[in-house]
């Protein structure tokens, strides 16, 4: 306990340990958590540098059998998922600690922060006003799942953090904490019972329940109580000129919707998502509805119905006559009772396909809205603002199906698809190889044609080909159907060209998704630019593609809302860490200057990973880092893998998660480089610039200069064994023959972090430092990292990175290749430039030691270590034995799945996988 009587870390920690040695006891024997405690204990005096500790364990580790690797690896894991509990209860106890310090102070990072610093800038409450009417933060989740548990461990983890939580919020209570103890031993026995893996990938529409989940769990509660907290921070602001705050956050999905490299995502597939979101989402909002039924009981005795309230009972009487006379006899004189089990009805009978269903959210908008102007101007204005102002708020912001869908496919497949009907119909063989300025005015042509370039009947293309029509024709179909508004944007995977994106709009014409010429547009077209050369590209694409009448024509009917998209992997894989960073950041800058320049707006979609590597770290420094007037309080990001559990499986954690985004959002212009002069920004860019060109080369001189990096990359890393990991529907490589520039970012990053290298995180950038300090000096590099943001966060990030690499465990991955020239080569490679960028580091931010000003990162990561390192010498064990080939078949099997636990185990420990 603290000196103040409350709980710790400490104590949570010791009870989750007795917990989980009790449980394993009882499970699996005395031996086998005798075992567990030894080994964490030889980690511990290795890391303290005992070398003979080190070397015992990697004999006891290579002594042990399979079943007790397996049991070995199982405890371990279950230790890290207990302890991420206890790291996340203990963040909320900071929080609430942070705010009885600091108050009546606002915290750091809130919303209250957010809006006291749009008021010390100046703005007025009409400027925010006005702020708020053209804000749009979107959070998408994605079908790249780096959450390599199971939805059953989440569920069981979800309700041990409750009960760790009870312990905090309800002090006092008699015999709490032998209650608390006997539940978590129920739950942690569960837990250690349950298979860790799953025993067959799972399917798209799996994902996309398991992506539905979050929503029900915590986001659907937890939006609307950010936005009342913006609301009450506006009123203590701005008191009765606080401005009105519309449902600007908003939830995207890509989960059976992206198609790029993903085969068993079908336009059936993508059409059965959306029906599973509707469902689900209405589900949900037929329970809440039904909670308004229950609660709001108030009596016509005491307020006569108003004359809309009326109309609302009338209609609902006459669409559901049987249900009429129940409710006479059951509430006579309880109209809103009546009013909300009638509006529940025509939810049901929405779910249902039946008469009485809404057409879309906005009629069922309206009725709601209409019993809350009963309710208030009867005088019970108390009622209206609880359950039903958030029922409310649940329908602007969610709708029918949770979230938006995004589309995603690669340039190549529209490519392709063209080529083959201009082909077939005789207009032009070669147009794939054709010069890209000849095939854009072609599209041109096409799109302003009013008649039609393909085909009703398309049975004699290719597979492929109409496949790729008929995913336009089955969007069409959803958008003027019962999922209208429900696909928004469509985008483009390796958008290199301006064609590319013309081919879109063609195809888009062709399944009547826009009228010839461009008119009518149902959708937005959102190039992803990723690679180095797209990224320098992205200006001048964006710039011919405004000068292009019919694409100008599509842009302005879908909204004036230009969406670019910019990714990190594989500009990250291309070039290297600070070369990729600075290549994204550049673009943002540039494109947004030429639709500045054209009077459009636009909206970047960052997609980013849970790995420094696919462009992830802190999400509000994140914000805060980005170009200055490239935001504008419209933002849209993905959030992935790992990324999703650690934010949104518990209502405290979502809550701080969506307050730390919607406030560096709104903060953003008025905050981050903002306050730069414009001869420093530039002076900051040019070091930047030459940064960014040592490092590209340092990394690309090792990475795809070296002849044999490849198989050292292959050999010193679990990658294949990553790629066998069932984490999800989609293939490791986008195509089986590639290789290492062929395979996907997350084994990849995925790869390098289970070795305790990191690599794509941080090589290249020790060398640019170095190089940069001797060219502008030491005191120039401090002063971009601390007047800087996004040079702050790019080093902080990195910073991160290098505190979770580990050469001396990464040597024990390293040994596994054989051929000692090469290796020793390009390890020694390794480890200067891993060592350089420490030192580096550790200078511009004047540590000691890495994360001197994040202790308690630095503690968590130090916590963690003991128990990382033993799954780290068990894998290194497995992947030996299996690749020996001395194993029979069936061992070799059960070597691979332990080694998938033991990639589980690592994941869960660094609380990174890529």
């Amino acid at each position: 306990m603290s000196a103040d009587g409350r709980r710790t870390i400490e104590d949570d920690r010791e009870l989750l340990e007795e917990v989980l040695a009790e449980v394993v006891r009882s499970g699996a024997g005395d031996e086998a958590f005798d075992l567990h405690e030894r080994t964490v204990a030889l980690a511990k005096r290795a890391r303290l540098g005992d070398a003979e500790a080190a070397g015992e364990l990697g004999e006891l580790v290579a002594g042990l059998d399979t079943d007790e690797l397996e049991g070995l690896v199982l405890s371990l894991v279950r230790w890290f998922q207990l302890v991420n509990l206890a790291e996340d209860n203990e963040r909320i106890r900071r929080l609430h600690a942070r705010d009885r310090r600091e108050a009546p102070k606002p915290r750091p990072g809130s919303l209250r922060d957010a809006v006291a610093r749009l008021a010390a800038a100046g703005c007025s409450a009409e400027e925010v006003g006005r702020l708020l009417a053209s804000a749009d933060l979107r959070l998408v989740i994605t079908a790249h799942p780096t959450e390599a548990r199971r939805r059953t461990t989440l569920e069981k983890l979800a309700r041990i953090f409750s009960r760790l939580r009870d312990l905090d919020e309800r002090p006092g209570v008699p015999n709490l904490e032998q209650r608390t103890r006997r539940l978590l031993l129920e739950t942690v026995q569960e837990l250690w019972g349950s298979d860790e893996l799953r025993a067959v990938s799972p399917t798209v529409i799996d994902e996309v329940r398991a992506g539905l989940v979050y929503f029900v769990s915590t986001l659907a509660d937890e939006v609307p109580e950010v936005i009342r907290d913006l609301e009450a921070s506006l009123e203590i602001e701005y008191g009765d000129d606080a401005p009105e705050v519309p449902a600007f956050i908003s939830f995207g999905s890509w989960i059976g919707g992206d198609r790029d490299g993903n085969p068993n995502v079908h336009p059936d597939t993508t059409i059965e998502t959306l029906e599973l979101m509707r469902s689900q989402c209405l589900r949900f909002l037929e329970r809440r509805i039904g909670v308004l039924a229950e609660r709001i009981s108030i009596s016509d005795r005491s307020h006569t119905p108003d004359g809309e309230l009326t109309a609302l009972l009338e209609r609902g009487g006459e669409l559901f006559p049987q249900l009429e006379g129940r409710l006479s006899d059951l509430n006579p004189e309880e109209p809103y009772r009546r009013a909300f089990t009638f509006i529940r009805e025509r939810v049901r009978a929405t779910r249902r396909g039946r008469d009485g269903a809404y057409a879309d959210p906005g009629e069922l908008l309206s009725d709601l809205r209409a019993a809350d102007r009963a309710l208030r101007e009867s005088g019970d204005s108390h009622a209206a603002a609880g359950d039903l102002r958030d029922v409310i708020r649940q329908v602007e912001i969610f709708g029918f199906h949770f979230a938006r869908l995004d589309v995603r496919e690669n340039s190549k497949r529209h490519r392709d698809a063209l080529a083959e009907v201009y082909s077939q119909l005789g207009i032009l063989d070669g147009y794939a190889e054709a010069d890209p300025e000849r095939r854009a005015e072609l599209l041109a042509g096409s799109i302003a044609d009013h008649r039609p370039l393909i085909p009703a009947d398309i049975s004699g293309f290719s597979d492929e080909t109409r496949e790729t029509i008929e995913l336009f024709r089955a969007i069409g179909r959803a958008l003027t159907g019962r999922h209208r508004g429900t696909i928004e944007t469509y985008v483009i995977s390796h958008a290199e060209q301006p064609a590319d994106v013309l081919e879109v709009l063609l195809l888009m014409k062709e399944a009547s998704l826009t009228r010839a010429g461009g008119e009518g547009a149902m959708l937005r077209i959102a190039p992803l630019f990723e690679s180095g050369e797209s990224l320098d590209a992205a200006p001048e694409t964006i710039a011919t593609l405004l000068d292009t009448p019919v694409y100008r024509a599509a842009l302005e009917s879908s909204g004036g809302l230009q969406e670019v998209m910019v990714g990190y992997s594989d500009s990250n894989k291309d070039v290297g860490y600070v070369a990729s960073g600075w290549a994204t950041y550049r673009a943002q800058v540039r494109v947004a200057e030429v639709l500045r320049e054209a009077g459009l707006g636009w909206l970047f979609f960052h997609g980013r990973g849970g790995a420094v590597g696919r462009g992830g770290g802190p999400t509000n420094v994140a914000i805060m880092a980005l170009p200055a007037g490239t935001v504008g309080a419209r933002l849209k990001m993905t959030e992935q893998g790992e990324v999703l559990a650690a934010k949104y499986l518990t209502a405290e954690i979502a809550h701080r998660e969506l307050e730390l985004t919607t406030s560096a959002v709104l903060a953003s212009d008025v905050d981050g480089d903002s306050g730069l002069s414009d001869e420093r920004r530039e002076r900051f860019e040019g070091v930047l610039e030459r940064m960014a060109g040592t490092s590209a080369d340092t990394y690309r001189e090792l990475v795809h200069g070296d002849p044999d990096f490849v198989e050292f990359f292959q050999t010193v890393t679990p990658v294949d064994e990553i790629s066998r990991l069932q984490l999800g529907s989609r293939p490791a490589k986008r195509s089986p023959d590639g290789g290492v520039d062929d395979l996907r970012a997350i084994p990849w990053v995925f790869s390098w972090t289970q070795a305790r290298i990191v690599l794509p995180a941080w090589y290249g950038l020790g060398t640019a430092l170095a190089e940069a300090e001797e060219r502008f000096g030491l005191d120039t590099l401090v002063e971009m990292q601390r007047e800087w943001p996004f040079f702050s966060a790019l080093l902080s990030n990195a910073e991160m990175a290098c505190a979770k690499a580990d050469a001396s465990i990464a040597s024990l991955y390293v040994d596994l290749w054989a051929n000692d020239k090469a290796r020793d080569r390009i390890w020694t490679r390794v480890c200067g430039e891993l060592e350089l960028t420490i030192r580096k580091l550790e200078a511009v931010f004047g540590e000691e030691r890495l994360l001197d000003r994040e202790p308690v990162l630095q503690a968590s990561i130090d916590r963690r270590n003991p128990y990382v390192d033993p799954l780290s010498y068990i894998q290194v064990e497995l992947l030996r034995r299996m690749r020996s080939g001395e194993a029979t078949d069936g061992e070799t099997e059960r070597l691979g799945r332990v080694s998938l636990l033991a990639v589980n185990g690592i994941a869960g420990g660094l609380r990174n996988t890529g």
